[in-house]
């Protein structure tokens, strides 16, 4: 980045805008299956990749993705509607379990269930299928995207919400019962879906629903909602995030912190979480909720950016920096997105702020993006060389998953973009 020649915010949000849709354009509608849902996985050049499983996280990460496009970019509302009909379907339809009520966390390819779905259901995928269908009430006023979210807040809360330390179980069978230790005909199930010791909770999945009940109030303002949303932002600032801005990752029943490391991406992403959260209950100038932000931003910058190459690391030590300095494209797009929150709530376009966001920018267009092929890489090395998919970081089958996976879908990079985009454009206006 040269100092002197420091990019403007009007032509920063025009190159973001246009990878924004360049990769919009990628993922719808390329990735719908006939059969219902999206697919899976796709290799770098977006040939698709036959794949034994649909998840709910990936699929509502897709829905959310297109629903969120078409509220902010309305003109791309013909086009995405029929992508986002075809999802909420599939996740209404299929992946909801007509028999018990809730989420599976997973079906077959062609949506038929797995043997042991009594196992498949947990608060972080919930979490996922609450945000998907309230963004899609919101895009569409599909009465049934409201009603269905609606459900499973009461599902999840009804079987998993503690109403004696507050928040959530997170593992969960098919009908609801807590799977608090492992099941005896599965002794080899020891953690849930957010690697949490069973009977355990995750800052993960409480961020999620955070973020998830922060939607569905928004349309549907309900009072049961309203104070369980309250009890997650005290949660999450009192118990999950610690001096001197960075979160726990793992907690027993009551909240005590159980052994933990930084995760530097969940900690920039909760930054923008809480705000939207505050925002949500009427609250848009919390001062505490904004110092608490600004110090998980502030934190993760000191010991989790990368002051030779740009770029957020993916985990280390509370006061140290990481000794594994690989680079994750959710943990970028989330960066972006929280500079350009601190941009916006704390600096200027002549800011640290600011140039930190431009730097981000740089190493996202530079090493994440695949200017060849469109979409994002999952990972790099720090330097932001030997580009690689999730398959090959996971160990999983089959190999070649480079621009769609279980756990990778448009979600993150949109709405890092999007965020960005929106900050920039403030910003120049105002200057």
């Amino acid at each position: 980045m040269n100092e002197k020649n420091l990019v403007t915010p009007s032509e920063l949000a025009r190159e973001i805008e246009r990878e924004l849709f360049r990769n919009i354009n990628l993922w719808y509608p390329n990735t719908m299956d006939a059969r219902g849902g999206y697919h899976t996985a796709f290799d770098r050049t977006w040939k698709r990749i036959p794949y034994e499983t649909k998840g709910v996280v990936h699929q509502s990460r897709m829905v959310w993705t297109a629903a969120e496009t078409m509220c902010r970019r309305p003109d791309q509302r013909e086009k995405l509607l029929p992508c986002l009909r075809h999802g909420t379907k599939f996740l209404r339809e299929t992946l909801w379990d007509a028999k018990c009520g809730g989420f599976f966390w997973e079906v077959k390819e062609d949506g038929t269930l797995f043997d042991d779905n009594a196992f498949m259901k947990h608060a972080y995928g919930l979490s996922f299928a609450i945000y998907g269908l309230a963004n899609a009430y919101r895009a569409t006023q599909d009465e049934d995207d409201l009603r269905v979210a609606k459900e499973t807040f009461c599902w999840l809360d009804r079987h998993a919400h503690d109403n004696k330390h507050g928040g959530y179980y997170e593992a969960l069978y098919r009908d609801g019962r807590l799977m608090l230790e492992p099941p005896p005909e599965h002794l080899e199930i020891v953690q849930g879906k957010t690697r949490e010791p069973l009977g355990c909770k995750s800052m993960n999945s409480h961020i999620h629903l955070l973020e998830a009940l922060t939607l569905l109030y928004e349309v549907w303002p309900d009072d049961l909602l309203r104070s369980r949303l309250e009890e997650l932002v005290r949660i999450v600032t009192d118990k999950i995030i610690t001096w001197p801005g960075a979160m726990r990752q793992f907690f027993a029943a009551d909240w005590s912190p159980a052994a933990t490391y930084v995760s530097f991406g969940h900690d920039v992403e909760t930054a923008h979480l809480l705000v939207e959260a505050a925002t949500a209950l009427r609250r848009p100038n919390d001062d505490r909720i904004e110092r608490i932000a600004k110090s998980l931003v502030d934190h993760s910058l000191k010991y989790g950016w990368d002051a030779e190459h740009g770029g957020f690391y993916y985990d280390g030590a509370t006061f140290a920096k990481p000794a594994v300095t690989s680079k994750f494209w959710w943990v970028q797009a989330e960066g972006l997105g929280a500079l350009a929150l601190m941009l916006h709530r704390f600096g200027s376009a002549e800011t640290d702020y600011y140039r930190l966001l431009v730097r981000q920018w740089e190493f996202i267009r530079d090493f994440i993006v695949d200017h060849e092929n469109g979409g994002w890489y999952a990972v790099t090395d720090a330097d932001g060389s030997n580009p690689q998919g999730l398959s090959k970081i996971l160990n999983v089958q089959p190999a070649g998953m480079e621009k769609m996976h279980l756990w990778k879908a448009s979600y993150h990079e949109t709405r890092g973009m999007l965020n960005a985009i929106e900050v920039l454009t403030t910003t120049a206006q105002s200057k």
